[in-house]
Formats: C-alpha cells, structure tokens, sequence
C-alpha cells in the first residue's frame, strides 16, 4: 500500500485530520509543542499517526473501576490489528471503520513511505504491556523500548523524510530507547503502584535492590546508585542518536530536536534529584517547553 497513489483530501479526510489535530493537542503533552513546528502538510500526517497510536493505546488500558481481563484486552488488540490490515490491503478506495481517525491514517499511509510492520511493533508491544509485568535484563527491556517508542521514531522520520538508510532508521531506533527509558523512569513510582517494575531484575540485584524495595517506596544509598546507572544508560541513547537531526529533511529538524530536548530535560532533573520520582511527577512546565520550541525553531546548527 505505501506506493499507492494517496487518496484525495475530501472534506471527510480534512474532518478526520481536524479529529487528530484535536487528539494530538489534548493529549500529546510534551510532544504537541515539538509537532506544532512541523511543517503542513507533514504536521497533519503526525497528528494523524499519534491519534491512530493513542486509539491502540487505549485498546490496552483498563477501566480501573471496573478493569478488563487482560485476555479480553488482548482480544481487542487483535481485532484492531485484523481491522487495521484490512484497511491496508484495500487501499485507497476500501471501506473504512466508523472511528473518526481511519480516514487520516489512511490517507498517511498511502502518501507516505511508513512501513506497516511498525504499526505491528507497536501492537505487539500492547499486547507485552498486558501480560509481562517483570524484565530480566536490558536485552528483554530493549525490545520493549523498541516496540512502543523506536517505532513511533522511526514512523515520524519516514513522514519528515531523511536520507541516509538503516544509519539513520539506527539512530531514530536509539532515540525512541532514550525516549522511553526516561518515561519509565519518571513513573517509576506509578508503575510499581501497578504492578509494573520495567527496571531490569539483573540490575536490581547488581546494587541490591529489591522488587519489594521498589514496591515499598524505600529510597536509600542503594536506590541512588541503581538511578545513576539508570540515568547514564538513557543518557548514553541519547548520546549515541544525537546526529539525528542532521539526517532530517531540514522542514522537520526542529521539530525533532525540541521533542528530544523536552524528554531530555525530564531526564535532567531526575538526574538532579533521582528520589524525587518516587514521591512526585516530574514534569516541564507549559512554558519551559514552549521556551524549547522556540529554541529549536532559532536553532542553526544541528551537531
């Protein structure tokens, strides 16, 4: 499907793109201020690509009032995954489901070079989400990263467009891991409270720290040396995908530098205070971020 001509922008299309638009601005809270820089009509086909991805997401949550079973959470996923080839095959002309994003994510599809088998990556990164609660080690723990944060990296570079091949689809791979590890981190608190530790068991035992440490909310000496490890390995993903700009069609670099500097500047305050995560939500405010846009939209060199 991604060498179809892409569909014309009818005013059910342009209704289904104003949906995402709305979508991306109520909930994408810190990638909004990055995507906002992004020139039309590149702009609208992200928006579109995270309203398709926040649709899957909510696939997998449960009602905490009254929760899912995860295998009838699973069943749903599938159905969206056969949903979603159906509509793939079929092209440009198909009939479309009834929810309001599948004429824009359509229209992506077709227009863009977006592999399909990302969306997959990123289904079946739900469907760990739903079962797999512990990690062994960084190995197991990468995939994850991949599934649910590389991808959606590397379906944002084959919209922006890049040159370079597997070089640069590599350092967008990194920077979805950087991404995502400085997520797991910041909820660290909130994940365990759910029955989630994301943090690999082979480097809780390598400083001696507990699942029910982790669970208990115990910060100590041992807890600030797991952090620092932590936080030196995102650190070193961002490091190893920080020439990723310069691969960037240059309409799209400062949307994909204030994306990464807004993620990065969580991971620095963690860095700053590591405790802080177990007992509060660390966040940028509306305005260090819009300061981040701006930066980025002055910005001339990309080294």
């Amino acid at each position: 499907m991604r060498n179809a001509p892409a569909p014309p922008i009818t005013p059910d299309v342009q209704a289904s793109f104003d949906y995402c638009h709305r979508i991306a601005r109520s909930c994408a809270r810190n990638f909004y201020y990055g995507l906002k820089l992004t020139p039309e009509p590149k702009r609208s086909a992200v928006y579109a690509i995270y309203a398709f991805m926040r649709a899957c997401d909510d696939l997998a949550d449960g009602d905490e009032a009254a929760p899912t079973p995860s295998q009838e959470r699973k069943a749903r996923i599938e159905s969206f995954r056969h949903t979603m080839d159906q509509v793939l095959r079929q092209g440009a002309d198909g009939p479309l489901p009834d929810a309001p994003y599948w004429p824009a994510f359509r229209h992506v599809m077709c227009a863009y070079p977006v592999d399909p088998s990302y969306m997959h990556a990123m289904l079946n990164g739900q469907v760990d989400d739903l079962f797999k609660r512990r990690y062994a080690d960084f190995n197991e723990l990468y995939d994850y990263c991949y599934k649910v944060a590389s991808v959606v990296g590397l379906v944002c570079i084959s919209i922006w467009g890049f040159d370079g091949d597997a070089a640069t689809r590599q350092l967008a791979e990194y920077r979805g891991v950087a991404l995502q590890l400085t997520n797991i981190l910041r909820d660290l608190a909130e994940d365990a409270a759910r029955g989630r530790i994301y943090l690999p068991r082979e480097d809780l035992e390598r400083f001696n720290y507990t699942e029910d440490d982790l669970l208990g909310g115990v910060v100590n000496e041992r807890f600030d040396r797991l952090m620092t490890y932590q936080i030196e390995r995102a650190q070193s993903y961002y490091a190893m995908s920080a020439t990723l700009e310069q691969h960037i069609d240059p309409d799209s670099r400062a949307t994909c530098w204030a994306m990464m500097r807004i993620y990065r500047g969580l991971l620095d305050q963690i860095a700053a205070n590591p405790r802080r995560v177990m007992t509060s939500r660390i966040r940028l405010s509306s305005f260090q971020k819009l300061g981040l846009a701006l930066q980025a939209t002055w910005k001339k060199s990309w080294a």
